[in-house]
């Protein structure tokens, strides 16, 4: 365990581990909350601190990001592995398959979570996964509303009684979500954002290859396909490593 910009970080080196970590969950009483902190989040939890006690609420802070990876494994002096949530999400839909308990899509837009539902089921037949929550939805008096504020989603979460819910807002609204949320969804064991996995999953956002991901590249394969992902990118691998450096220098 660690910390960057005062923000919790575990470090679990296999899947095996993360996976006994995921069964003891399903088996407890109570909802635990997964945070994949990558640079992005970090540089905005600095800036932000309410949304820095946000991640500090998680009870499994996973390194995600290359660049979050690459410091980590410089001050352990090992080399700590980094977990995008899609790779999570991947293990908790199939973990939750083997169990047979439900597992909610929310956020990510109807479409496009319902198309990678579709895939899922598709690749795991009897696997049990409820879809909730659009991009937007029209409150009463007509006003148009970002689904994480849609007042009725977390009762219809809720409704279809999930095991493990995967929250596809992006950061850093999935985890203030989680946090303002988790209490009201009693069946849930585990909470986790996963960003844009639903298009991953939905073949709308293809993942770079495994040997471009061995090589932390995953970065410049997103960037190549998506050019607006300029300025993220230019944080995450720029300002993020300099802005470390320098607080740990003052």
């Amino acid at each position: 365990m660690s910390r960057i910009f005062g923000v919790r970080l575990d470090h679990v080196g296999s899947e095996e581990r993360l996976r006994e970590f995921c069964v003891r969950a399903l088996d407890g009483d109570r909802t635990i909350r997964i945070f994949t902190p990558n640079p992005e989040i970090l540089l905005q939890a600095r800036a932000d601190p309410t949304y820095a006690e946000t991640l500090r609420s998680a009870d499994l802070a996973l390194p995600d990001g290359t660049g979050v990876a690459l410091i980590e494994t410089m001050r352990a002096g090992r080399r700590i592995r980094r977990w995008p949530g899609v790779e999570i999400g991947e293990l908790l839909v199939r973990l939750a398959a083997e169990r047979d308990v439900p597992v909610a899509f929310v956020g990510g837009g109807a479409d496009v979570a319902e198309r990678a539902a579709a895939r899922w089921r598709r690749r795991l037949p009897g696997v049990r996964i409820v879809v909730a929550g659009a991009d937007t939805s029209i409150s009463e008096d007509g006003v148009v509303l970002p689904a994480e504020r849609d007042p009725d989603l977390t009762s219809s979460v809720a409704a279809t009684a999930p095991a493990v819910v995967l929250v596809a807002f992006g950061a850093p609204k999935q985890e203030r979500w989680i946090a303002r949320h988790a209490d009201a969804l009693p069946s849930a064991r585990i909470m986790i954002g996963i960003g844009g996995s639903f298009h991953m999953w939905a073949d709308e956002l293809r993942r770079a290859p495994s040997f471009l991901r061995s090589l932390g590249l995953e970065w410049a394969w997103r960037l190549a396909l998506e050019p607006r992902r300029w300025p993220r990118m230019f944080r995450a691998t720029i300002v993020f490593p300099l802005r470390v450096l320098l607080d740990r220098a003052e």
